[in-house]
């Protein structure tokens, strides 16, 4: 397998604080996401530890997007997390798998640590085994934060870096209240860019009001935004500006079309 190499930018994207003076880099390493044509208006792909919020309507691609992401970076032995608040991981799994992506050779590979926020509330016997962490519900913040701590420990022992595909926060919010659901990113965000994990987190278009999809926004360091037939990033500043056409096949998503 080739090397997995990063790409120097050097105008560094935020990071979520503003940097000045001996604080600035004098380069930033971007790190393909594997999806070539997102990558091409990324300015290469992403820096490791940015939080990139997909903000969409339902069914507009976000979840091929998550899913493609975490698995293009199992391909490239980047290590990942899938978090998962509205699907247990057997249906995750399926879904991924009608697109080409298995994910059964990477279980027991030490590569894919599973936090499934939703089975335990149909099937309460269910424990942690493996790959497989267990939260009580998509409410049970503590819990979720736990488990996906110990994912991430484990996942630090393979590699210096990791990615995390998380959906979604509009269950979160949802269940758990705007201010609480902040509290909770505000807190996962500040770990994985510290850990230098690079995170999807979806959020549905058109659930929750304007000034509190702005608050999470405020956590991310990019914002991937689907809108009908078009996409455009937000945020770093390599991105390649304004909109752009995109198609969800089978294979996943690719934009410019």
């Amino acid at each position: 397998m080739a090397p997995f190499q990063a790409q120097m930018y050097n105008n560094p994207p935020r990071t979520g604080q503003p940097m000045t003076g001996q604080q600035m880099p004098p380069s930033v390493a971007l790190y393909p996401t594997g999806i070539r044509s997102l990558d091409a208006i990324l300015g290469g792909g992403l820096a490791q530890g940015c939080n990139v919020l997909v903000h969409g309507d339902p069914l507009c691609g976000k979840k091929p997007l998550l899913m493609q992401f975490l698995y293009e970076g199992l391909l490239m032995n980047v290590p990942g997390a899938f978090v998962l608040t509205d699907y247990g991981y057997e249906d995750w799994k399926r879904m991924m798998g009608t697109s080409g992506w298995a994910l059964g050779n990477f279980e027991q590979s030490g590569l894919l640590e599973i936090v499934d926020c939703y089975s335990k509330q149909y099937d309460p016997n269910l424990q942690d085994a493996g790959f497989m962490h267990y939260a009580d519900s998509p409410s049970a913040l503590s819990s979720i934060s736990l488990k996906l701590g110990s994912a991430q420990e484990k996942l630090a022992s393979f590699s210096p870096m990791h990615r995390i595909a998380f959906h979604s926060i509009s269950t979160i919010m949802e269940d758990a209240g705007e201010q609480t659901a902040f509290s909770f990113m505000q807190f996962i965000t500040g770990k994985a860019r510290h850990q230098g994990a690079t995170a999807m987190y979806a959020i549905e278009k058109g659930m929750h009001e304007r000034k509190d999809v702005a608050m999470i926004e405020h956590l991310m360091d990019a914002v991937i935004e689907f809108e009908e037939n078009r996409v455009c990033v937000r945020g770093p500043m390599s991105a390649s500006k304004g909109w752009h056409g995109f198609e969800v096949t089978p294979q996943g998503i690719i934009i410019g079309r």
